[in-house]
């Protein structure tokens, strides 16, 4: 079975939303890149069991965050990537407060925390009370660095399962 399902990437600019979805089409990292201000489609295939699944992944680019919590924008998604930084802590901040206030339409769908620049150890500045937070909104967390394609791939490919779990019990 071949099924095609919208993905959202969602974060504050900076945080890597493009550099995770080169990374995962493309196998690639480009030091030099610089944020644009349009949204951007690529898609990321995947097979799990006998299903072949197509991420579209919608990239807002540069789109100023609160901008990304639009019902447009997330209408028809399947899953939601939430992409934070984990040099700056208030990439998770003013992602936890966004959940808060687009809960309505952002509503139930399988959503994974990103925490990305992971290979930036040594600037690891988020707290255990704001990852606890994040974990009580019942998100999968991974940490990925789309500089070295740690855990890229493992991290999509978890949101697909939930994906494929939720259209199951919605079927």
């Amino acid at each position: 079975m071949r099924l095609r399902r919208k993905v959202c990437l969602l974060g504050v600019p900076g945080v890597g939303k493009t550099s995770l979805a080169r990374r995962l089409v493309e196998g690639a990292f480009d030091v030099g890149y610089e944020s644009k201000l349009s949204m951007a489609i690529s898609s990321s295939s995947l097979q799990l069991d006998d299903v072949s699944l197509e991420m579209m992944l919608w990239d807002p680019g540069g789109i100023d965050a609160w901008g990304q919590y639009n019902r447009s924008f997330i209408s028809g998604a399947s899953g939601l990537a939430f992409i934070v930084d984990a040099t700056n802590p208030r990439t998770l901040d003013h992602l936890l407060e966004a959940q808060l206030k687009g809960r309505g339409f952002i509503g139930s769908r399988p959503s994974v925390l990103i925490v990305n620049k992971i290979d930036l150890t040594r600037d690891f500045a988020l707290t255990k009370q704001q990852l606890d937070a994040a974990g009580k909104i019942n998100w999968y967390i991974a940490q990925t660095s789309a500089k070295s394609g740690y855990n890229v791939n493992e991290a999509f490919e978890r949101l697909a399962k939930m994906m494929l779990e939720a259209r199951k019990v919605s079927a």
